[in-house]
């Protein structure tokens, strides 16, 4: 049976050992505990609960990451590949345009501190 991807890579392209969720690194546990409890969650989430965003974000962002290997130049992924990829889902679009443009006034604004 496949699992389910985002851009419709077979189970025989990503290393089955490393999709379980116990042998999976937590990257982003923290920031997912915090973003549910903003969201209204509980101060403290389920365990299971954090894992299960754990594992969708990460499947979300090697799904992406192996779509713009594709799109792209091979064996690098650059920003246009990225936009190409979102470009359709307006709303994606945007808010990446909006944190790049942050981005670029807080560099500018650290160089001239």
């Amino acid at each position: 049976m496949e699992a389910y991807s985002l851009f419709n890579f077979s189970d025989g392209e990503q290393d089955d050992a490393n999709s379980k969720p116990e042998h999976r690194k937590t990257i982003f546990r923290k920031e997912l505990a915090d973003m549910l409890y903003g969201f209204g969650d509980v101060k403290v989430p389920f365990d299971e609960t954090v894992d299960l965003l754990e594992v969708m974000v990460q499947n979300y962002i090697r799904d992406i990451s192996l779509a713009a290997m594709n799109v792209g130049k091979q064996g690098k992924i650059g920003l246009e590949d990225i936009h190409y990829l979102i470009g359709r889902d307006t709303d994606k679009y945007d808010r990446v345009k909006e944190l790049l443009q942050a981005n670029q006034k807080l560099k500018i604004a650290k160089k001239y501190d």
